[in-house]
C-alpha cells in the first residue's frame, strides 16, 4: 500500500447527497459544515449546482462538491410524464457512475429526502458496493410533494409512495425534522428515526447598527424603485434631497451624518421579512391580502384633523421584504406593481448568502407562509428567524406548534385578515412606543430560542449516529 492510500484510509470519508440545489439546502449545508469540522474527515457532496453555498464550505480543503449534470432545458417541452421519466434515467446514469466508480469509498452516506427517486435506490446500491452505512434525513415525503401537482390518486403518486416505502426501510439509520414525522414513519413503515430539530447556526443573530446601515445602503437601489405606487417610492426623492442637503448617508431605516455613528431613523418603517419559494404550497396571496388590510388599518390610525389618534395607537409604515425565488414570482410581482399603497411597501429581494442573516437580524417581525404537503415538516426559515431574534407570525397547520409557541414566541394565522390584525397589534406605536406584546415576544424568543445552536445540537444528536461521540 502506497503513502497516498494509507493517508486516504486513515481519514474518515462521508458523502452528503442532495438531489437539488445545494446552495438552497441549508440543513444539508449545516450537516456538511459539522462533518467537515471533525478530525481527519473528508466530505464529498453530490448535488446540483445553483446558488452559492456557504463560504466556509467553498473554502474548506476537506469539502469536495461534485455537481450532477442536469437534463438539457429544451427537453422540458416534452410531455410532462415523458420528461419525468427521462429526467430520472438521466439522473440515474450520472449518479451510478459517480457513486459506484468515481468517488472514494465512504463510511457513511447521508442523503436528503425528498427527492426519493432515484436517490434512495442508488444510495442503497452505493452503500452495498462500498460497505457503508446509509443514513436518510427525512425532511418530508417525496410522494406528498408530487401529489400537490399530480393529485392524490395519480398513478405516479401511488408508484412514488411504494418506491419511497420500499427503499426508505432499507436505510441503516434515519433522521427526521419533527416528532410528528418520527411517529408517522414508525406507524406507517416501521422506520425508527431520530428527531434532529433544525437549529440556527451562530451567524444568525441581531445585526449591529453599523452593519445594518451598510446593508440598507447596499439594498437602496432595489428598495427605492419608482415603478411602485407606495410610501417608499414617494420617499425616494426626499431621501435623495436629504443626502444632498445634510451631507448624510440616509437609508430607509437609518442615517449616518458626517463624523457621527449610524443611528436608526425615528420615522423608520417596521421591517417585516418573509422567505418564500413562490410555489403553490406557499400561498403568497395570503400575504398580499394581509398587506391590503394592514394598509387600510394603518391609514385609519394615522393622525388627522378631528381624529382621536395618539402616538400609542398609530401604526407605522410597513416595509415588507420578500426573499427567495420560484415559478410564481413574476406573476405576483406584476400584481404588486399594479397595486397602490399608502402605508405599505413590498419589495422582492435576491440576496447574497452572507446578506440573508444580516437582513433577518435587522428586521422587526418574521412571517412564514409554509404549508407542509405532508403536515409533518417544519419551516427552517422560522428557525433562522428565531436565531436572529425575530418573533414570527406563521401559517397554522398540524405540527407547527412543535416550533412556534402561540403567544410566547410567535402567533399563528389562517387568513390574510388574521395576519393583518396580528401585525397591527404587534406594531402599534412602533418604533417610539413599541407594544407590550411585541416586546414580550422578542424577550421570549431571546430566552427560549437563541440558546441552543445547530453545532451543539448536531454534536449531541447526529454525531453519534455518524460515528462521532458527543463531547
Amino acid at each position: 500500500m502506497d503513502d497516498t492510500s494509507r493517508a486516504t484510509r486513515s481519514r474518515h470519508v462521508h458523502w452528503v447527497i442532495v438531489l437539488g440545489d445545494f446552495g438552497r439546502s441549508p440543513r444539508m449545508q449545516y450537516h456538511t459544515v459539522s462533518l467537515s469540522r471533525q478530525t481527519l474527515t473528508d466530505v464529498h457532496v453530490v448535488a446540483y449546482g445553483g446558488a452559492a453555498p456557504l463560504q466556509e464550505l467553498v473554502s474548506a480543503s476537506n469539502v469536495h462538491i461534485h455537481n450532477v449534470v442536469e437534463l438539457p432545458l429544451w427537453l422540458q417541452r416534452l410531455p410532462r410524464v415523458l420528461f419525468l421519466v427521462l429526467k430520472v434515467l438521466y439522473q440515474l446514469l450520472g449518479l451510478l457512475w459517480m457513486m459506484l466508480i468515481q468517488l472514494p469509498s465512504p463510511g457513511h452516506i447521508l442523503m436528503q429526502n425528498p427527492p426519493a427517486i432515484p436517490t434512495m435506490a442508488v444510495c442503497w446500491l452505493a452503500a452495498l458496493r462500498h460497505r457503508a452505512k446509509l443514513v436518510i434525513d427525512w425532511h418530508n415525503y417525496g410522494y406528498s410533494i408530487l401529489a400537490l401537482s399530480q393529485g392524490q390518486r395519480h398513478p405516479l403518486v401511488a408508484l412514488a409512495h411504494s418506491y419511497e416505502r420500499f427503499w426508505g426501510k432499507r436505510g441503516n439509520a434515519h433522521f427526521c425534522v419533527t416528532k410528528a414525522m418520527q411517529e408517522d414513519l414508525q406507524r406507517k413503515w416501521g422506520i425508527r428515526a431520530t428527531v434532529l430539530y433544525d437549529r440556527p447556526p451562530a451567524f444568525f443573530k441581531r445585526t449591529g447598527l453599523p452593519v445594518l446601515h451598510t446593508l440598507f445602503r447596499k439594498l437602496g437601489p432595489t428598495l427605492e424603485q419608482p415603478a411602485f405606487d407606495d410610501f417608499l417610492a414617494r420617499r425616494t426623492s426626499q431621501v435623495a434631497s436629504s443626502r444632498t442637503q445634510e451631507s448624510a448617508e440616509v437609508t430607509v431605516v437609518s442615517v449616518k451624518r458626517s463624523g457621527q455613528a449610524a443611528s436608526l431613523r425615528p420615522d423608520r418603517p417596521a421591517v417585516v421579512v418573509s422567505s418564500t419559494s413562490w410555489t403553490p404550497d406557499e400561498d403568497f396571496s395570503i400575504l398580499l391580502d394581509a398587506a391590503v388590510r394592514y394598509d387600510q388599518l394603518a391609514s385609519e390610525s394615522a393622525p388627522g384633523e378631528g381624529s382621536g389618534s395618539n402616538a400609542g395607537d398609530m401604526l407605522p409604515d410597513l416595509l415588507l421584504l420578500i426573499t427567495g425565488k420560484g415559478p410564481q414570482k413574476d406573476m405576483y410581482l406584476s400584481r404588486i406593481a399594479s397595486m397602490s399603497f399608502k402605508k405599505v411597501a413590498i419589495r422582492a429581494l435576491w440576496l447574497e448568502a452572507n446578506d440573508y442573516p444580516l437582513l433577518l437580524g435587522a428586521a422587526d417581525v418574521g412571517v412564514s407562509l409554509h404549508a407542509s404537503s405532508s403536515g409533518l415538516d417544519l419551516p427552517m426559515k422560522v428557525v433562522d428567524m428565531y436565531g436572529s431574534g425575530l418573533p414570527v407570525c406563521a401559517l397554522s397547520y398540524s405540527c407547527i406548534t412543535e416550533l412556534v409557541a402561540p403567544g410566547k414566541t410567535g402567533l399563528l394565522f389562517s387568513s390574510g385578515d388574521e395576519l393583518a390584525t396580528q401585525l397591527a397589534n404587534l406594531l402599534k406605536g412602533f418604533p417610539n412606543a413599541p407594544s407590550a406584546q411585541l416586546t414580550e415576544l422578542k424577550r421570549n424568543v431571546a430566552a427560549c430560542e437563541q440558546g441552543l445552536r445547530w453545532e451543539e445540537n448536531w454534536q449531541r444528536v447526529a454525531g453519534p449516529v455518524l460515528g462521532y461521540q458527543s463531547g
